[in-house]
């Protein structure tokens, strides 16, 4: 399928696929699956939003009285479609799964995404003409590689690698070493873009990680702030996912002394994002965090777990390399004006790392997830995710209020009164186990 261009929009679903053991019942049953996908009342579509799920045949017949496409799903980019298949090649009363043959104690279940690119004004009868197509052209291929005995998982799994730029489908991510193939194929970084959790969730499930806290809260920020004025301005962010942890959240009262453990969450949150640890490493709470630090730094040996004790970025680089086993370089200024001096050095990181940024300002900490650097003028904007909201996770709230937004040195003089600030920088895991 071709390659998207910048105004195409991803249209994407995925089956779960019960298959019989044997490769000749499996492969019986995958070109079963092909020629059925392609029969036009075999699927139906439910499109985000929407309560119906017309067949191809009812979306041509016109039957879909009042169905559309919220105009801002078109606009982000991606549309995820609900595939109902509740008979294919086999009798099935499950919605989205299909069946092929479950009798016996040894049937597999695999994971079959199918995606299509289609211009932002396509119908949603086109849309699911192509998704039929995908889905016929993907069990068709699994076929073609079950019967050539190259396939020890039939999974399929849908990838949007950002160096790539565009949507994958690819088989056999489970297996380090096909993984370590498919990486030199598309030219990818030693980075976890291809392990299983790193695909795009199916319709109706979360991304992988994922806790419920607001994720990237500073994308509606703008690439600058509006009353940036640099000539020759350079930015950089930070790359993937985050989740923003701040006051209150987990029923967890840390109102007034907790800003700094929930900077360190959201530096831990990054690398679970992004898959350097498995699901098996939670965000720790604060009380874990504290009975972590008294385990490994002797300064903390006496530290009463549940205390209102404050820590900084020395403590959180300790946490880091213990909790998580990465790297960190520590920055230290005298004053916010001593920080714009290291305005060029922070986009460094952020351009090479792309890790969030622990930062302690005086009796304040907050994380760095942005940076505008003029190098003409030096001038430095930083774009802040605080800890010290209160409220709920509501992002109109949190961004209208300013909690997550662009600052200048103004912001940092005047929370530091003329004090120290100090800043962790976390470091990416490098090598090819990374992969």
């Amino acid at each position: 399928w071709k390659v998207g261009q910048p105004s195409d929009l991803l249209v994407r679903s995925s089956l779960e696929v019960h298959v019989p053991p044997s490769q000749e019942e499996m492969q019986l049953a995958l070109s079963a699956m092909a020629r059925d996908v392609g029969t036009l009342g075999t699927l139906h579509y439910r499109f985000p939003q929407a309560a119906q799920a017309p067949s191809l045949v009812q979306l041509k017949a016109g039957l879909a009285k009042g169905l559309s496409l919220p105009a801002e799903l078109a606009a982000s980019g991606e549309v995820i479609v609900e595939v109902l298949a509740a008979e294919l090649g086999a009798t099935c009363d499950r919605a989205n799964f299909v069946d092929l043959d479950t009798s016996g104690p040894s049937t597999a279940l695999s994971r079959v995404d199918f995606a299509a690119y289609v211009s932002k004004d396509a119908s949603l009868e086109r849309m699911a003409e192509e998704l039929a197509e995908a889905a016929k052209d993907q069990f068709a291929r699994v076929e073609a590689e079950v019967r050539a005995g190259k396939v020890a998982n039939l999974s399929v799994r849908c990838y949007a690698p950002g160096p790539v730029g565009h949507a994958v489908l690819l088989q056999g991510t489970e297996d380090a070493a096909q993984r370590q193939k498919l990486h030199a194929l598309l030219r990818l970084p030693e980075e976890p873009l291809l392990v299983p959790a790193a695909a795009l969730p199916p319709p109706g499930q979360a991304l992988a990680q994922a806790t419920g806290k607001p994720l990237n809260p500073h994308k509606d920020c703008g690439l600058q702030p509006s009353w940036w004025k640099g000539r020759s301005t350079k930015r950089a962010f930070v790359r993937g996912l985050y989740e923003y942890n701040h006051y209150m959240q987990d029923s967890f009262d840390d109102n007034g002394w907790g800003c700094a453990y929930r900077s360190l969450q959201t530096c831990v949150s990054w690398y679970r994002m992004q898959h350097y640890v498995g699901s098996e490493v939670a965000v720790p709470s604060i009380p874990e965090i504290q009975r972590l630090l008294k385990r490994i730094d002797e300064a903390h040996k006496d530290l009463e777990i549940g205390s209102k004790k404050w820590i900084g970025t020395v403590e959180g680089m300790y946490l880091l390399q213990e909790y998580l086993k990465v790297d960190c370089k520590m920055m230290y200024m005298q004053n916010a004006s001593d920080m714009a001096s290291q305005g060029a050095e922070m986009l460094e990181h952020l351009e090479r790392e792309g890790t969030p940024i622990m930062m302690c300002a005086g009796m304040y900490a907050y994380t760095l997830v942005g940076l505008c650097f003029d190098s003409e003028t030096g001038e430095v904007a930083y774009l802040i995710v605080d800890p010290h909201y209160t409220g709920k996770d509501d992002l109109k709230a949190i961004l209208s209020k300013g909690w997550v937004g662009w600052k200048n040195l103004d912001f940092f003089e005047k929370s530091t009164d003329g004090s120290f600030i100090n800043c962790c920088l976390p470091l990416v895991p490098r090598g090819s186990q990374q992969i």
